[in-house]
Formats: structure tokens, C-alpha cells, sequence
């Protein structure tokens, strides 16, 4: 009640002050009331006002705030996704398809549907190839990787394949080659000098901290102990076992219970050994028994090399003392093949001699490159550059045997399969089926079994453990792997698989048996081959003339000679007579679409359009009127009735559009010599000879270059994709699939040939062609989830990426 008489009282006084102000201010008492309300409502809209815009500003900044934090987080997440899939490929690359599966599970969304990071094609690129679901081929492939604290000196695997052996220092560890888990750890000799053998599938020999060691590792038991040793050799029949203790002028040899028996005096010399033994072991050295354990090869510090009966002591010297600073090598059944590398001035050789008598049955020699034997079960076999030979083990004669994409750094062998590891890093399978794989580091040991192959070096500390599989999906027909062919395909129109290269054709139905074949006449001056989708037809390509054979019975259906000129494109065959007269043909029909005349001098003609397009002594014309210096590269039809067409000099280039019959030049590019232009999906693929291929839209903005070791050398749409084709520096064919949206890989097709009726992909496995489901991100991450079994990356992988 005092409340409510209070805030009267001040009513009424402040209607008592305006009732005095009113006579003073010369105005009726009503009116000033009047305007001191307006006053009062003004003041308490501005008030009003006021606080709705600050209320909006405020909320428009946090809203600007909130889309700015946003945009920060998508790219942060993004360009993280980036790095987990290039980590990915290269745990991958290091062996490890597991660690790589989790790695690029991480970098996609948990939810497809709803993601909650942005879904990078690199990643789901690198999901597929860790998990190998566009691999049809059999053969070795990463199987697990064994972490090491070291970076190993030498890998071996047991006769058997029960287990792997990986010396690092100061220890000999071995594996289970099938769970990838160390067995057992044995300390050796603290030198990096130390060596092992394996003396059968469960027993190994090794130079242990107290001497020359026998352990066999089923029974986790030592078998017998020797004197102090660096290194050893071991007889083929197992029968013998001789070591050498570094500087040491002797060797010791013992049987294979470690049975003294006997020694090798060398006379006062010693073998090569590194000033700091604790470091690298350079494996320069050739320490050898043949056979029956009766004659060792011993190579000394002098640069001389000897052999010694191991039961009489007689010395027969091979190689006089020297400059040579490394020898390698062994017997194989008569003989003894070594290498020797000399430095000042370089000189390498590769002599294979009788040890009995001390004769050379053959020699070869180098100043530039070195020369590195193996002694296989199989033969005698030596590397030299980019080449492997085989040794004929009576005359020393050498042939090829198989080539390698990059120069060899050491190579293996079992009964089908050369493992071969590069200088530069691969390392590849070459025999029944080959296959190339991508290393972050050169390979310096390997070994290579039945079932399994092993790969280390001395910059990385782990050693990869790979492993035969046999493909395990659907197998559309085999065929005859002796057959050589470039490429292959399948036509759903006549049943067939065409197989072709600049040789022939041959033609077989789906289980494998041969219906046709053509041979091409004069295949060193074939400049292409071509395939029909349509039809199944072929067209062979020379620069004066055209074939065109049969896709039912490869039969010659129609052949043109005495061409100026010969232009394949997606409008049909273009040939251009000396006369003048261009015809365009049909790959399917083999008829003739239409004929058309031009200049008589014209270098090329290809009828588009409803114009010609001719080239003529470097100048391209368009229904005779000059439009570009430089040939014609490619050509192609964009949307209806449009179509587009690309010119370069071998410096510079033009693509031109036409949508209404007449073309305008659309953008200019950059190319370094010969190349050629793809239009496929809106977009112009140049490919170059030289240097990366690039891909631009059609009006000149550029999308992104491919950085491959090899040569685009087609595209073609693949439903929602789109499919670059190349060949590899070593003539493998393989395939980048492409979102056809962003032009990122999305997958990649080795040996990939196209796609049937259902939209299954047929992929080259090296002796079969092989169906393959292409699976969206969807059926990816749920094979991987699967297959992973619930595992997650551990906190010290975690810990070991965040690092990087």
C-alpha cells in the first residue's frame, strides 16, 4: 500500500511541475503533458532500437564466427584425411595392408550418410588398395610387417618356410612367417658382421656372443657351441660348416653335430673388415664351401681371392692380389661365379672359373657398372644394370633371362619366380605372374621361398613379410600366357575375348578356346591398334595404310594402301589418298561414311563436323581456311551434335570447340614434343610424350595433372567414372578410375580391360581375365570393418602418425 501512495505522490508531482512550466513556456498545459509523452516514447523506442541491433549484430558476427569456424574445421579435417591416406600408401608400400586399411578407415566419415568429415577420394583410393579388392592377380603380396628396433643386416627364410630369420644388431630374431610374431630373440656377436644360416627348417647357425652358435628354435634349445665368429659358410649338402672370426688368418670348420673339423690356414692374411665393425656390415666379402663342403673360396683384404681344399689345405689363388675393394658370389655344382669390383680406376668384373684347376671359363667386364651373382637352386644367374642372365653352367655363355624396370640391387629366386629389388626402390615379382611394387626405401636383403618372400634395408627398421595368394573371385577364361598380346577385351555383342597387339589377333570364346587368328603383316611399322566396342572389330594402323580384321572370325574385312595418311578417332577411320580423296569408314560396317576431296599436298584429313579439317606442311585448315600451326592430335564430339579438336607444334597447343559447325579456338596449353588429346566427359585429356599428362574442361580450366610413371595412353567413360589408361615405363598396362566430377583417383585397376554387361570389371590377371565387383565407399568400409575385426589403430600408432 506505502508502495502504490509513493509512485501517486510522484505522479502527481511531476504533473504539478509541467502544470507551473506551462504559463512560463507560454503553452497550454495539455500540450506540454502531450509532448513530454511523445519524448518519453521516442526515448524508449531508440532504447528499443538500440538493443535489436546490437542483438543482430551480435548474432550476425557469431553467425560469421560459427561459418568461419566451420569452414576452418572441414579444411583442417580434410587436409588431415590427405595425410592419413598418404600415410596409408605408405604403410602399404612398406608391407603392411592392415596398418594402411586402418589408416584410411580414419580418414573417411564413421557415417556416409551423415559425415562429419568431408569424404576425400584420395582415402577411399587408399581403402581399396590396402585391401586389394581390384588385385586379381595370384602371387606374392604384403602380407605382415615385422617391426624391429634396428634396421636389419641380413633376412633369411628355413628351408621348410616354418620360419624367418632377421639379423639386426646385435641379434638374431626369428619369425612366424604366417602370424608375422617373433618366436624367439638370440644375442650374437657385437659386431655388424654377425651372420646365420640355416642349417634345416627348424635349426639355425649363427655368430653368437660366446661364440659360433647351433640353436634350434621348435625346441627353443641350444645344440652346440664354437669358437668366436663373424662369419660363415655353409655346404649345400649341410654336411660342413666353416667360420671366420674377423681379422682372424684362419678359418674353423665343423661338422654338422659342431664337430671340430679342422682348420684353413690363409697364410698370414685376413679378410676385409670395416675399421668400426659395430656399424654396417658392407657385405663386400666372399666367404664360400661348395657343395660337399670340400673346397672354400676366401677373399682377403689384399684384394686377392683363393680357394682351399678343405682337406688337404692346398691353395689355388683365382685373383691375384689387387685394388678390389668387393667380392661376391658362389659355387654352383662345378663352378665358382664371382664378382669383383675394383675402385681406382673403377673396374668391375664377373669370372666364372673352374676351382679345381683354377681356369676361367668365362669372363665379363665393366667400368661402369658392377656385376652381381646369385647361386639358385634353379642356376647360376647374374645382374648387370636393368638385366638379369642366366650362366650356362659349361661354357660361362650368358642369356636373358628377365628385365627389371630400374637397375638392380639384389635379386632372388625360387622355382618360378625372380624377386627383384631396384636401387631406386621397387622391388617387383617377375616369373609365372609379374608384379611391381612401390617401396619408400631401397631393398638391400631379400629372400624369396615357395610361399613367402621377405624384403629389408638398411634405412628403415622393419622387414616386410610377403606372401603367395591365390585369387580367390570369379575367373571369366583363361588362356595361354605364352601368347604375347599388349591388350584384350571382352564383346558382349559377339562373346568373344580378343586379344591383340601389333602382331595379331586372336579371338577366343569364354572358356578359353582359340576360334580365330590373324597375323598383321610388317608389325615393326604398325603404328596402332584400335578396338570397336561395338563390333569387336580391330583396325591396324601404318602410316601408309589400314586394316581392318574381323571381331567374329578375325578375318581381313577391309585394307587400304597407298595412303598419305591414316587418323583414327570416336567419328571413325579417317584416309587420305595421295589424290586428295578422304574417306571416312566405319570400324564396325567397314563401309565407307563419306568421301570428300582436298588439296592433293595435304598431310592429313579428317572429315568432322560436316567440314574437313586437313593438315598441310605444319599448318592446320579448316574447310581451307588456316586456323593453327602445328598437326592434328586428337579429336572428339562433345554434347550433341558438337565436336572438338586439339593441334600442337610439340611446344605449344590449342583446343578448338565447335557447337555450331564452325570452331573457335577455346584455350591454349604448354606440351613438351609429340602428344596426344582424349575428349572425354566434358573434359580434354593431353597427353604427352615427355612429361605428365594433364586435364583441362573444355573451356580451358585446368583440373590436374597426373604424376605417373608411365603413359596415358586412353579414357573412356566408366558410368559415373571415368577410366585413364596407361602403360608403365616396363610395358605394364594399368588403370587410374576417376570421379568424373572432381577428376580424382578413386581406385586403381591394375591390368584393368573394361566392363561386362552387369558393370563388372575385367581386370588382366597374367594368365586368365577375372571379374571384379567395383564397389562403392559403402561396401568398402564394411569389408574393411569386417576384415579388421574391430581393430583400431593402437595409441603408439597413433602417437607414430600425429609425430609425422
Amino acid at each position: 500500500i506505502r508502495a502504490e501512495t509513493s509512485k501517486q505522490s510522484i505522479k502527481l508531482l511531476k504533473e504539478e511541475k509541467l502544470r507551473l512550466l506551462a504559463p512560463i513556456l507560454g503553452c497550454a498545459f495539455d500540450d506540454l503533458r502531450q509532448r513530454h509523452r511523445r519524448r518519453k516514447i521516442q526515448q524508449t523506442a531508440s532504447l528499443i532500437s538500440a538493443a535489436f541491433i546490437f542483438t543482430l549484430s551480435f548474432g550476425s558476427f557469431s553467425t560469421y564466427q560459427y561459418i568461419q569456424i566451420d569452414r576452418e574445421m572441414r579444411l583442417k579435417l580434410q587436409n588431415q584425411s590427405y595425410a592419413l591416406a598418404e600415410y596409408s600408401e605408405r604403410e602399404l608400400a612398406d608391407g603392411n595392408p592392415e596398418t594402411a586399411a586402418l589408416l584410411a578407415l580414419a580418414a573417411l566419415p564413421r557415417n556416409i550418410d551423415a559425415p562429419e568429415r568431408p569424404l576425400v577420394p584420395d582415402a577411399e583410393r587408399a581403402l581399396s588398395d590396402a585391401l586389394g579388392v581390384y588385385d586379381a592377380t595370384d602371387g606374392f603380396k604384403p602380407h605382415k610387417v615385422a617391426e624391429l628396433p634396428a634396421a636389419p643386416g641380413k633376412v633369411l627364410i628355413s628351408p621348410g618356410e616354418r620360419y624367418a630369420a632377421v639379423l639386426y644388431p646385435f641379434t638374431l630374431a626369428a619369425y612366424d612367417p604366417e602370424s608375422g610374431q617373433a618366436v624367439v630373440k638370440l644375442s650374437t656377436v657385437r659386431s655388424a658382421l654377425s651372420d646365420a644360416e640355416f642349417l634345416s627348417d627348424t635349426v639355425v647357425v649363427f655368430t653368437g656372443e660366446d661364440g659360433l652358435t647351433a640353436y634350434d628354435i621348435e625346441k627353443g634349445a641350444e645344440l652346440w657351441r664354437g669358437r668366436p665368429a663373424t662369419g660363415i659358410a655353409v655346404s649345400g649338402d649341410k654336411s660342413v660348416i666353416a667360420s671366420v672370426y674377423k681379422e682372424e688368418s684362419r678359418a674353423t670348420l665343423y661338422s654338422l653335430e659342431g664337430d671340430e673339423l679342422g682348420e684353413i690356414d690363409f697364410n698370414g692374411r685376413a679378410m676385409r673388415v670395416p675399421v668400426d665393425d659395430s656399424f654396417l656390415n658392407p657385405r663386400d666379402t666372399l666367404f664360400e664351401l661348395n657343395g660337399d663342403g670340400g673346397t672354400l673360396a676366401v677373399s682377403f683384404a689384399d684384394g686377392s681371392l683363393s680357394v682351399f681344399d678343405t682337406g688337404t689345405n692346398e691353395e689355388i689363388p683365382l685373383y691375384l692380389p689387387s685394388g678390389a675393394i668387393h667380392f661376391s658370389g658362389g659355387f654352383y655344382r662345378n663352378l665358382l661365379a664371382f664378382a669383383v669390383v675394383e675402385k681406382e680406376p673403377y673396374h668391375s668384373a664377373f669370372i666364372v672359373c673352374d676351382p679345381e684347376t683354377g681356369e676361367t671359363v668365362a669372363r665379363y667386364a665393366s667400368d661402369s657398372s658392377r656385376f652381381i651373382p646369385l647361386v639358385a637352386n634353379t642356376g647360376l644367374y647374374v645382374a648387370f644394370e636393368e638385366q638379369i642372365m642366366a650362366v650356362d653352367e659349361r661354357t660361362g655363355a650368358v642369356s636373358h633371362a628377365v628385365s627389371a624396370g630400374g637397375r638392380v640391387e639384389t635379386f632372388r629366386k625360387n622355382q618360378d619366380t625372380f624377386l627383384i629389388c631396384e636401387s631406386s626402390g621397387p622391388y617387383r615379382f617377375a616369373g609365372s605372374n609379374t608384379r611391381v611394387y612401390q617401396s619408400g626405401y631401397a631393398c638391400h636383403f631379400a629372400d624369396v621361398s615357395e610361399n613367402y618372400a621377405l624384403t629389408g634395408g638398411y634405412d628403415a627398421k622393419t622387414v616386410r613379410i610377403l606372401k603367395r595368394v591365390d585369387y580367390s573371385g570369379e575367373t571369366l577364361l583363361n588362356y595361354d600366357p605364352a601368347y604375347r598380346f599388349s591388350e584384350a577385351k571382352i564383346n558382349p555383342v559377339t562373346g568373344l575375348a580378343a586379344f591383340y597387339s601389333y602382331n595379331g589377333l586372336r579371338l577366343c570364346d569364354l572358356r578359353g578356346n582359340i576360334i580365330a587368328e590373324a597375323r598383321f603383316p610388317d608389325p615393326l611399322s604398325v603404328k596402332d591398334t584400335q578396338y570397336d566396342e561395338q563390333s569387336g572389330n580391330v583396325a591396324v594402323l601404318y602410316e601408309d595404310r589400314f586394316s581392318l580384321y574381323s571381331g567374329a572370325d578375325a578375318s581381313l574385312l577391309l585394307e587400304k594402301q597407298g595412303a598419305q595418311s591414316v587418323f583414327w578417332t570416336e567419328f571413325g577411320v579417317s584416309v587420305l589418298e595421295a589424290d586428295g580423296t578422304v574417306t571416312l569408314y566405319d570400324p564396325a560396317s567397314a563401309r565407307p561414311l563419306l568421301t570428300k576431296s582436298t588439296n592433293p599436298g595435304a598431310d592429313c584429313a579428317l572429315p568432322i563436323g560436316g567440314g574437313l579439317l586437313t593438315v598441310e606442311n605444319g599448318r592446320v585448315f579448316f574447310d581451307g581456311s588456316g586456323i593453327e600451326s602445328g598437326k592434328l592430335t586428337g579429336a572428339g564430339r562433345i554434347g550433341g551434335d558438337g565436336f572438338a579438336f586439339a593441334v600442337s607444334d610439340g611446344a605449344n597447343g590449342a583446343v578448338f570447340t565447335a557447337e555450331d559447325g564452325i570452331p573457335d579456338r577455346s584455350f591454349t596449353f604448354e606440351v613438351i614434343g609429340e602428344s596426344e588429346a582424349y575428349f572425354t566427359g566434358g573434359y580434354v585429356f593431353i597427353s604427352p610424350t615427355h612429361g605428365d599428362a594433364a586435364v583441362y574442361t573444355l573451356d580451358g580450366v585446368f583440373v590436374r595433372a597426373f604424376a605417373e610413371p608411365g603413359f596415358l595412353a586412353e579414357t573412356e567413360e566408366l558410368g559415373e567414372y571415368i577410366a585413364a589408361g596407361y602403360v608403365s615405363s616396363s610395358s605394364e598396362r594399368y588403370t587410374l578410375l576417376l570421379d568424373s566430377a572432381t577428376l580424382e583417383t578413386v581406385a586403381y585397376l591394375p591390368g584393368f580391360l573394361g566392363e561386362t554387361d552387369d558393370g563388372t570389371l575385367v581386370l588382366d590377371s597374367g594368365g586368365g581375365l577375372r571379374t571384379v565387383k567395383l564397389l562403392n565407399i559403402r561396401e568398402l568400409t564394411d569389408m574393411a570393418k569386417e576384415r579388421l575385426g574391430g581393430r583400431t589403430l593402437t595409441p603408439d600408432e597413433k602417437h607414430k602418425f600425429n609425430a609425422r
